[in-house]
């Protein structure tokens, strides 16, 4: 039988290759085998059905049949007074209700407003006032000649004495009229927008283009474009219940207590102060000690909370969405819980999770594990002499200066190449951006010895395993400074004298994993454990392969921000996926890592609110007052937590609980009150607030101080407690 490679398989199946590679990490093509780090596909397998929402290219079928024209006139301040807007305007209008939101001193509409009180238009409020005046699907058309840009917004409001606020010159202004022109405007009804661009009030609103008109006005004037839309359907409504500005202004509802959310925190209650501390826990015991972290979640919070949640009721299906190195998965096994769901976006959160949770053959296991190390030392005693004195040669030499970013930093595998040809070293050296920034010459050579090694091992549980062990050596053999979870090196001097005994590093912490991993296969065979673990590498908004209403107990901690600022996630992993070479991933997909993750979404003009959380909406107007970019960033994390909720409510059974273990972190002097913004959000999701435990971080590996205000040199401590919330859906 021909095999074909996952870029080959892509191609005929018209997907990615990284989907092909995560079909196979899930077992789900017949056939597929892994021989070193690439999966083999037979050529005749089927291509699995895809249990993930399909996306209709709407671009295909949307806008298809626009008219475009193009009319040259002099400028006018008063739009509808340049000829061609006259023309088409009069062209356009049709019988029934027309209203113009800012009609200046025109008269074309049936009904006019403007907030100055020198026009004679119907009514002077601000347009957003005066467009929520009109009942849903009661208007025929609309006029819409809005301030064109945030400056316009200004003058505008500045004119007539208002006063300009955050919201009022940001994105937040348009997004508001679009949303209620969606809602005003009958199915069939019409929108003639004018502006400097062709987007109109958009699909997304219930509206597709039919007529543009390009009004250039020469010199360095901007084209005035005119965009007629017809209302074709009901555009998509928030995530969220009602209007976010009406829903700040609620009171809480009052909390309908089941017998079993009673008996919760009745025993929550009982507990001591310092219980959920574990100040003298083993939190490294099984294969929670295999692998470092960043952040992880103490594993006898979620032993604690899997038990308390069972003496309530049933739990038979457990869910992190936010997995990590898969503590939670770790413990649910523990526990004997039949089916475990984790997912997570991190390539190396995968990987890892994979690993703590395959129980391995623990006589195979060693045995090919001190056939590795016979291997590595057979080819060490060969090469000994050449790869000690790979340092010195690049010094002496190739008068390279290992300590510098440029030179032996930059361009480290040609240096390499050409010794390991000189000295006739078999060693394949690895090529990836600034790897001599980050090793020496001797610790590369020893690195890939080692890999090399590991890549002849065929069973591919155990080979993932030893990986592992070498994932954790990179670290402690970089230049890396000592705990941190972000890129930074050790100072010069050190650089220059560091000297990692390599292989000693790699069996040792071999040696330690293959313990904790026998203890885990051990405590799992002690309870006959039969769980079925299943890892999905989706997005937290959507969550598209993990199906509905499936999930009773969802214990997880999400990030506590954005990981630019916070906790980088991305650059933690990127040094091991770049010499794992795993789930084919190019430089570029890891180096972006943390762009993808929560936050990853810029907003440095401002933004339309849309979370519904009064705390949070009163933490960012402060923060906007002393930076709006990072007010910016900080929506730009909790907006995707709002979805992430919405996706993981949709996930969760009729009475099942979530548990969210979060801490509250400090953003330009404002704390952010992480816990109470998911218990306002919560509610939005058809869940309901039950509880909130508050802890005291003692063991978590978090860095001991952050920057709150981004400046250089600026330091505070980070949070020393955390708060476990406690929601259940409805």
């Amino acid at each position: 039988m021909n095999y074909l490679s996952v870029t080959q398989i892509a191609e005929k199946w018209d997907m990615t290759p990284r989907r092909v590679q995560v079909l196979c990490n899930e077992g789900r093509i017949v056939g597929a085998q892994r021989v070193g780090n690439v999966w083999t596909i037979p050529e005749n397998a089927e291509k699995p059905m895809d249990a993930r929402k399909k996306v209709t290219n709407k671009s295909k079928q949307v806008n298809a049949n626009i008219s475009i024209e193009r009319v040259w006139a002099m400028p006018n301040k008063n739009t509808f007074d340049i000829k061609p807007i006259y023309d088409l305007i009069t062209e356009e209008l049709t019988d029934g209700i027309w209203i113009d939101p800012f009609a200046n001193q025109n008269k074309l509409a049936s009904i006019t407003n403007d907030l100055s009180v020198e026009f004679d238009t119907d009514y002077h409020l601000d347009a957003l006032d005066f467009m929520k005046m009109f009942d849903s699907d009661s208007v025929d058309g609309v006029l819409y000649d809005p301030p064109y840009s945030p400056r316009q917004v200004s003058e505008c409001y500045n004119n007539v004495g208002y006063n300009v606020t955050w919201d009022t010159t940001k994105a937040s202004f348009w997004g508001n009229h679009k949303r209620e022109i969606s809602r005003i405007v009958k199915i069939g009804g019409k929108v003639i927008t004018f502006g400097w661009n062709s987007g109109g009030i958009g699909y997304k609103y219930g509206f597709e283009i039919e007529r543009i008109l390009l009004v250039p006005h020469g010199g360095w004037h901007n084209d005035t474009i005119c965009t007629v839309e017809i209302k074709t359907h009901q555009g998509e409504m928030p995530k969220f219940k009602g209007d976010v500005a009406d829903m700040i202004q609620k009171t809480p509802n009052k909390k309908r207590l089941t017998k079993e959310d009673k008996k919760i925190i009745s025993l929550l209650s009982a507990l001591p102060n310092d219980y959920w501390d574990f100040k003298d826990n083993d939190v490294r015991v099984y294969t929670h000690g295999i692998h470092n972290y960043p952040a992880m979640m103490v594993c006898p919070i979620s032993r604690n909370i899997i038990k308390l949640v069972r003496d309530v009721q049933n739990v038979e299906t457990i869910f992190d969405p936010f997995m990590g190195s898969g503590t939670v998965l770790v413990e649910g096994m523990l526990a004997g819980i039949n089916n475990i769901y984790g997912n997570d976006i991190n390539p190396l959160a995968l990987y890892l999770s994979k690993v703590k949770t395959t129980r391995l053959d623990i006589t195979q296991l060693q045995q090919l594990s001190q056939s590795l190390y016979e291997w590595i030392d057979d080819a060490y005693n060969q090469f000994s002499l050449q790869i000690n004195g790979a340092d010195e040669i690049m010094r002496s030499v190739y008068n390279l200066d290992l300590t510098a970013k440029n030179g032996w930093g930059t361009e480290a595998p040609k240096y390499l190449q050409k010794y390991v040809q000189d000295n006739y070293i078999d060693i394949k050296i690895p090529d990836f951006k600034n790897i001599g920034y980050w090793f020496k010459p001797r610790v590369i050579l020893l690195l890939s010895l080692i890999k090399e090694n590991i890549n002849k091992i065929v069973n591919n549980d155990i080979r993932d395993f030893i990986f592992v062990a070498f994932s954790e050596t990179i670290r402690f053999v970089s230049n890396r400074r000592n705990g941190e979870f972000k890129m930074f090196r050790m100072p010069t001097n050190k650089v220059d004298k560091f000297e990692p005994d390599v292989i000693k590093e790699f069996t040792t912490i071999l040696n330690r994993n293959i313990e904790k991993m026998n203890a885990f296969d051990e405590a799992c065979t002690d309870i006959e454990c039969n769980s079925m673990v299943s890892i999905f590498n989706n997005n937290a908004t959507s969550l598209e392969d993990i199906p509905d209403n499936s999930v009773d107990l969802v214990v997880t901690s999400p990030p506590y921000g954005d990981s630019r600022t916070t906790v980088a996630y991305g650059e933690y992993s990127r040094l091991s996926l770049q010499w794992l070479d795993i789930f084919d991933l190019s430089e570029k997909e890891i180096m972006g890592i943390d762009k993808t993750l929560m936050g990853g979404s810029k907003y440095r003009n401002g933004f339309e609110f849309a979370v519904p959380s009064s705390t949070l909406r009163t933490s960012l107007e402060q923060i906007k007052d002393v930076d709006l970019e990072r007010a910016g960033d900080v929506y730009s994390f909790y907006l995707d937590l709002c979805n992430s909720i919405a996706a993981i409510s949709n996930k969760t059974k009729s009475g099942g609980y979530q548990f969210w273990v979060v801490g509250n972190r400090t953003v330009k002097g404002k704390l952010l009150l992480t816990d109470q913004i998911i218990s306002e959000i919560a509610n939005e999701f058809d869940l309901e607030h039950i509880h909130t435990i508050d802890r005291n971080i003692i063991n978590k590996v978090m860095p001991s101080q952050n920057s709150p205000t981004n400046e250089s040199g600026v330091k505070s401590l980070t949070m020393t407690n955390e708060h476990i919330v406690v929601l259940r859906k409805k």
